[in-house]
């Protein structure tokens, strides 16, 4: 899928959605804890057999005044910081899904991605340190292809060696083979492929 297309969804990443989850949750948590000790106390009081008729009418309307005040901003809150956490879920979502995107093409050879996420997004530090990464990768693969081509070169003057028949000539040429095979191990020794 584009990674253009999936930066217009609301909900990008299975990761981002169970961020949203949980944090929703503990806001949902917060919400009833509140609502619980507030509105708790008055229905105790309204079950109360002790309170006289007047009494019961005057819990009820404090009851019934508290929900008309407390239900619209608590909502309004809750809405605000459900909004809040898309955006910000987006900015370190965003992120994680052009690395994976990145990860891909390194995978499959492409050494020419680059590592750019938006400005106001989180894991800026991440990306400089991919890029910094491919960078190093190139660098070293280019040492290797350069090394193939002088190799290749070299082969190529063995060739004419043989083919001309000078002994002298082949032994320069099997040296500068050796010496070109050392350097194309210490570029092929930079990386490890055991642990």
């Amino acid at each position: 899928m584009n990674y253009s297309f999936k930066r217009r969804r609301i909900l990008i990443d299975s990761f981002q959605l169970r961020f949203f989850g949980v944090n929703f949750l503990h806001i949902l948590i917060i919400l009833l804890v509140f609502a619980a000790t507030l509105f708790v106390p008055l229905m105790i009081q309204l079950e109360s057999e002790t309170l006289s008729w007047v009494e019961r009418e005057q819990v009820a309307n404090q009851f019934l005044a508290l929900h008309t005040q407390v239900w619209p901003p608590l909502l309004a809150i809750f809405v605000l910081l459900a909004i809040h956490l898309i955006v910000f879920s987006h900015r370190i979502v965003g992120p994680l899904v052009r690395f994976r995107m990145i990860f891909k093409e390194i995978a499959e050879g492409n050494l020419t991605v680059r590592s750019t996420i938006r400005k106001h997004d989180y894991l800026q530090k991440e990306a400089d340190c991919i890029q910094e990464m491919v960078s190093s990768l190139r660098t070293k693969v280019k040492g290797i292809e350069e090394q193939h081509g002088e190799m290749r070169e070299g082969l190529a003057e063995l060739k004419r060696a043989v083919a001309s028949g000078s002994v002298e000539d082949m032994k320069r040429n099997l040296k500068g083979l050796e010496a070109q095979m050392e350097r194309l191990k210490a570029y092929v020794d930079q990386f490890r492929t055991t642990p």
